[in-house]
């Protein structure tokens, strides 16, 4: 039985792109043992995964070099999803015969290696890594896999509610992101006051400043006053809620790509980042955006990591309006249901 081991930690978003990978890879091979190394952040999104056999966890790494030394050498191919110099010289130092990434500069020790380039979506260049393996690829759909315990504890906060439900994430760790309050302010407002849906907050335990500060913008006038999650969910249990809202609004972040994945409607607030690389995959998946001469700016190889301004003009020319017009033309919420 051939034994192959994946690489992939780092954000929700990217850990869902590659789940497409994952559902290919075992189609080619239903018969191998295909593991998982990856972080906290991965792990809980990859929990239920139907296509992997175990998943290991990221604890370290130059202190546990002989560790994983130890590991590599049962796999008789490895694939980096993710561009890590480490492990790729662990992989050939531990002897493993097939070593399978990018061709770019810190990638060294492979012995096979797929273009990643700008000009790519980040789906596609893992699904580029079975093809130079010999594997056909049917499907680029992303996938998420829920928890029937996390799902029945988020049915127990939604299905009283007879509400329409949307789901706002307002926040990235990354400012430049980041849309405006008071824009946010006007949108829950007309979803509350004129939509009569009621909005949930989500976010992690850094956004919970940030949502008290949205809330108290708009509290006072809402009919229906937003139900804030933030920092009270894990992530499986967000994936959860996420399956439960009838649309979802955000930035482009990780719940976006939740929704694109689960085949929720949503709207995407996009600014800085290149969509030829992180757009979600989803016909239900409105991006609305904004062009400008410097876009995209955030994280291009070979450009400033952020706007020379603390909130995008790409992000603050996406305005309020058309968003709110965009609900109205693109989607009726009736019977509960987005359609």
């Amino acid at each position: 039985m051939e034994k192959i081991l994946v690489i992939r930690y780092g954000t929700i978003g990217d850990t869902i792109f590659a789940s497409a990978f994952y559902r290919e890879l075992r189609k080619a091979l239903p018969e191998a043992q295909i593991d998982v190394l990856v972080d906290d952040i991965a792990f809980e999104v990859m929990q239920k995964c139907p296509y992997i056999n175990k998943i290991f966890h990221i604890n370290g790494k130059y202190k546990n070099y002989f560790a994983y030394i130890a590991l590599f050498k049962k796999y008789d191919t490895v694939y980096f999803l993710k561009n890590d110099r480490f492990f790729t010289m662990i992989a050939f130092w531990a002897g493993v015969k097939n070593r399978i990434g990018f061709n770019i500069r810190r990638n060294k020790f492979l012995t096979k290696t797929a273009p990643y380039n700008c000009d790519r979506h980040e789906i596609d260049c893992y699904l580029d890594l079975l093809r130079i393996s010999g594997f056909s690829v049917e499907n680029d759909k992303t996938e998420l896999w829920l928890d029937k315990i996390n799902d029945s504890k988020v049915r127990e906060i939604t299905e009283i509610i007879p509400d329409k439900k949307v789901l706002i994430q307002a926040y990235s760790r990354f400012q430049q992101k980041n849309w405006l309050d008071e824009y946010w302010a006007e949108v829950i407002s007309y979803l509350s006051n004129n939509i009569k849906s009621q909005v949930f907050l989500v976010g992690g335990d850094k956004d919970i400043q940030n949502y008290q500060n949205l809330i108290k913008k708009v509290k006072s006038e809402l009919e229906l006053p937003p139900i804030d999650m933030c920092g009270k969910l894990s992530i499986k249990e967000t994936m959860s809620l996420v399956k439960k809202m009838d649309l979802v609004i955000g930035i482009d972040s990780g719940v976006i790509h939740m929704a694109a994945a689960l085949d929720i409607p949503s709207i995407m607030l996009h600014g800085p980042t290149s969509l030829v690389r992180w757009k979600p995959r989803s016909e239900k998946c409105i991006v609305l955006s904004r062009h400008f001469s410097c876009s995209p700016c955030c994280l291009q190889p070979g450009s400033k990591k952020y706007c020379k301004n603390r909130v995008s003009d790409c992000m603050e020319f996406l305005t309020p309006d058309i968003v709110i017009e965009t609900f109205k033309d693109k989607f009726t919420l009736a019977a509960n249901k987005v359609v």
